[in-house]
């Protein structure tokens, strides 16, 4: 592994419109560090060889980081690493700042500690390279931050096939949460499409089994009662806010053929769409 020697780009900070910068990069063979206060960017490590031990201050659990790992540090947050093996501990390294609520923020890299299992080291070193190259006295502000989003895109691309071991991050049951939001979000914005449960699960990553599960237990219902209801909530909605429109123009919007929107409507709300409109302001 080449070691590249750090550098920072303290003397050039970044400019308003960079949504995150590099702060320092480089290689080297990891000593025993403890921070009491932590960082003051956050922390991305990459483990190429050897391994190590890792903890946030105030916990009893140690976390092992073995070759082929990443281990992201938020920043500010008291830790301590130190070296597990008799091989030297090699690790790059790339900090970075970014305001709280930002990209990478929101990809991951915010405010828990984790780790993830990697694959292609070499195409990460290719990366964290250009990097380094692209900094100290070299800097250049739009080009460096550019190699760090195609970083920290590669880490996330690589750790696709394997499960993220957090060291205090959410529980498992926080993304199944997520998924479900996601659900919910594109059933929303596909009121209109004929989808099929199948079709839901597959746009998510789950199996059908699977998603139903998880609306159960989250919402109290199938996903497919779910898109039902919304789509007569959303049909009721717009023939009271809109006098012009027709039932046949409002089951259009939702998907549903007509006379199938009329019987579900009733069923619903104990009367035909027809009668609901009429009974409305302007009706």
């Amino acid at each position: 592994m080449n070691l590249l020697a750090l550098r920072t780009n303290l003397h050039h900070p970044a400019g308003e419109d960079v949504p995150f910068s590099v702060y320092t990069v480089g290689t080297e063979r990891q000593s025993a560090i403890t921070r009491m206060k932590g960082f003051s960017a956050n922390q991305l490590f990459l483990t190429f060889s050897g391994s190590g031990i890792f903890r946030p201050l105030g916990q009893d659990k140690w976390d092992t980081i073995e070759p082929n790992t990443m281990l992201y540090i938020p920043a500010g947050l008291p830790h301590e690493y130190v070296p597990q093996s008799s091989e030297p501990w090699l690790v790059g390294y790339v900090t970075f700042l970014e305001k709280r609520g930002g990209m990478l923020d929101g990809w991951g890299f915010g405010s828990v500690p984790y780790k993830l299992r990697l694959g292609d080291m070499n195409r990460l070193m290719e990366l964290l390279e250009g990097i380094w190259s692209n900094s100290g006295p070299h800097f250049d502000t739009w080009r460096s931050t550019e190699q760090l989003f195609s970083f920290c895109a590669e880490l996330k691309k690589q750790a696709t096939a394997c499960e993220p071991h957090h060291v205090d991050g959410p529980a498992k049951g926080a993304r199944y949460r997520d998924s479900v939001d996601s659900a919910v979000r594109f059933l929303h914005d596909h009121l209109h499409r004929d989808l099929s449960m199948a079709e839901l699960a597959s746009h998510v990553g789950y199996s059908p089994k699977h998603l139903n599960r998880l609306f159960r237990r989250d919402i109290g219902m199938t996903p497919m009662t779910y898109l039902q209801r919304v789509r007569l909530k959303t049909a009721a909605l717009l023939l009271a806010e809109n006098p012009g429109m027709t039932v046949r123009q409002a089951a259009a919007h939702i998907g549903m053929e007509p006379v199938y929107f009329t019987r579900l409507f009733r069923r619903a709300y104990g009367t035909t769409p027809s009668d609901f409109k009429q009974k409305q302001p302007g009706g």
